[in-house]
């Protein structure tokens, strides 16, 4: 399959949906790794407005907007500063060895001005750290925090409330939550109630001595499922074990679709409500069932605007939701089929032929290269 057949078909497959979304809201990445280079991205993002609301996309995925010492906007400094012409580290403040200041806030006061007092105990690369130990895996790239320490949990969710009463947020993206413990994400969502959250919890999946990706892969989707419970289950969290069976069934393998209980593989299978997957490299059948991430050169660069507006269209006025039933029909090396709340059939795969799969009653409804999507009619 080429690349914009395998992402259509990856975004049929992977819609997932958000605890306290309605069956009708699809989440869109609004950015990609590219876009820091193009300059005033939220104003170009804010052009294509009435255009992804037309296309029944309900949520947008915004860059981080602090200012921050990388370009893309994942290493923040200044988080009150949302100057986006502001590219330049502005650490004015050192510590007694010279280094300095971890961060500042970005306010005339000292509001989230760090320094080596609320960093880790155990990272002394960038400071001298003097609080706790850290509580997850470090990260080589930027200093470790002190999630435990009270002012960092504070004015971490006082600025996260800005963003939402003061500028307009509605929801988080926690990046490496693998980095301190999911009692804290837990407590960030307490203190600031957003209407989504997804949490960055990458593992790897589960492969043979041969190099293959196993049949099995039970293990790194219920250590997500445990991320989440320990977060205390309002949170979502990127299906990476999805994705990877998604990306290894689309090259001849759609077996791969059905795990030995007869569901839906990864996390979905387990934890639907919490499970977000991202449609970077393809497209697929939980569009029907699941809420949907999508990223912005699967929507515009790659020409699939109208039929991902068609299938978006399909899963709303049929009023599928995250716990709507699944029901894999097949689940063969060429062909996927699975029927959804018996409302809705979704095909992928190069077999034309699906036999009596598809009963009478159900007539098509979207179609294009290796998928296909019925509604029933009666």
């Amino acid at each position: 399959m080429n690349s914009l057949t395998i992402s259509l078909l990856y975004f049929l497959l992977s819609l997932t949906f958000i605890p306290n979304f309605t069956a009708s809201e699809i989440l869109f990445q609004g950015f990609n790794w590219e876009s820091a280079k193009k300059g005033g991205w939220y104003n170009i993002l804010k052009q294509s407005a009435a255009e992804l609301a037309t296309s029944g996309i309900t949520h947008v995925w915004l860059p981080p907007p602090s200012q921050s010492v990388a370009s893309e906007g994942y290493m923040p400094g200044r988080l009150y500063d949302l100057d986006a012409s502001n590219m330049e580290a502005k650490m004015k403040k050192q510590d007694e060895r010279g280094i300095w200041c971890i961060f500042e806030g970005g306010t005339p006061d000292d509001r989230l001005d760090w320094g080596p007092s609320l960093i880790c105990s155990d990272d002394t690369k960038y400071s001298n750290g003097k609080g706790n130990p850290d509580t997850g895996e470090d990260f080589g790239g930027a200093p470790d925090i002190d999630h435990t320490n009270t002012r960092v949990q504070t004015e971490l969710s006082d600025w996260m409330n800005w963003l939402k009463t003061e500028i307009g947020f509605s929801g988080w993206r926690f990046d490496f939550v693998r980095g301190y413990a999911p009692q804290y994400t837990k407590l960030y969502v307490t203190n600031t109630k957003p209407s989504f959250s997804v949490g960055e919890f990458w593992n790897s999946l589960a492969y043979g001595s041969d190099g293959k990706l196993e049949y099995d892969q039970d293990k790194p989707r219920r250590e997500i499922a445990g991320w989440i419970d320990n977060a205390g289950g309002q949170v979502t969290a990127f299906d990476f074990t999805t994705k990877g069976i998604l990306q290894a069934a689309v090259q001849g393998e759609l077996w791969r679709l059905k795990d030995s209980n007869g569901g839906p593989p990864g996390l979905i299978g387990l934890s639907p409500r919490n499970s977000t997957k991202s449609c970077r490299d393809m497209l697929t059948f939980l569009l029907i069932r699941e809420s949907h991430q999508f990223f912005m050169t699967t929507f515009f660069d790659w020409g699939l605007k109208d039929e991902i507006s068609k299938i978006v269209a399909i899963r709303s006025r049929n009023g599928i939701k995250p716990d709507s039933a699944v029901h894999i029909l097949a689940a063969d090396a060429d062909l996927y089929v699975a029927s959804i709340d018996d409302k809705i059939i979704t095909k992928i795969g190069p077999r034309f032929e699906v036999g009596n799969l598809v009963p009478p009653a159900y007539k098509v409804a979207t179609s294009g290269k290796d998928y296909a999507v019925w509604e029933k009619t009666a």
